[in-house]
């Protein structure tokens, strides 16, 4: 009986051992390859070098030129460039590949609402809403805290629920953009 028990356990323990070599190999071979000049551009972003970031984000597309990710952040730059129509035509192109791509529908959103074009913006973060991801729900404070923000940046609900409040008001004073407030918001990694 106890050499069956010996044989059993030695028999698990190598299944066990060959089951996790195999996750391991199998993890490997099927990971993707992330375009390098993806990950330049990204930390060029993160940097605020976004002349940089362009041009990365540029050399990505000649790889994939469809790829939703690499237009998102190729219009991203020209937006923080002060390119708004490029970067709206780029958005719009994102969008159209992949309907269901909130990063680029809340971008959009942002854009408008730089821009002024405040009814544009709204319709934009309501779509993004609808969709309810991490995109639209703003940085966790564990994200916060490992980057160091002493503050709660506006998520794009909050922005939306503020603009839908001050334009149904009825004052003639509308104050809808600070420009102060908006140079503090950190930039997202896609």
């Amino acid at each position: 009986m106890k050499l069956k028990y010996n044989i059993l356990k030695l028999v698990a323990i190598s299944f066990g051992i060959f089951t996790f070599i195999w996750m391991i190999n199998d993890y490997f071979s099927s990971k993707p390859d992330i375009n390098k000049n993806y990950l330049k551009a990204n930390e060029a972003f993160l940097d605020k070098k976004y002349n940089e970031a362009f041009k990365y984000y540029n050399r990505a597309l000649i790889d994939n030129p469809k790829n939703i990710y690499f237009l998102d952040g190729k219009a991203r730059a020209l937006f923080r460039l002060g390119n708004y129509y490029e970067a709206e035509k780029i958005f719009k192109e994102a969008i159209e590949e992949d309907k269901t791509f909130v990063a680029a529908i809340a971008n959009l959103g942002i854009l408008y609402d730089t821009l002024g074009k405040h009814k544009e913006a709204i319709k934009y973060y309501k779509l993004a809403v609808q969709k309810q991801t991490k995109v639209t729900q703003g940085m966790s404070w564990f994200k916060r805290f490992l980057k160091n923000i002493h503050f709660k940046p506006s998520s794009i609900e909050d922005r939306l629920i503020f603009l839908e409040n001050r334009i149904n008001t009825k004052s003639n004073n509308l104050k809808l953009i600070d420009r102060e407030v908006d140079k503090k918001q950190p930039d997202f990694e896609m």
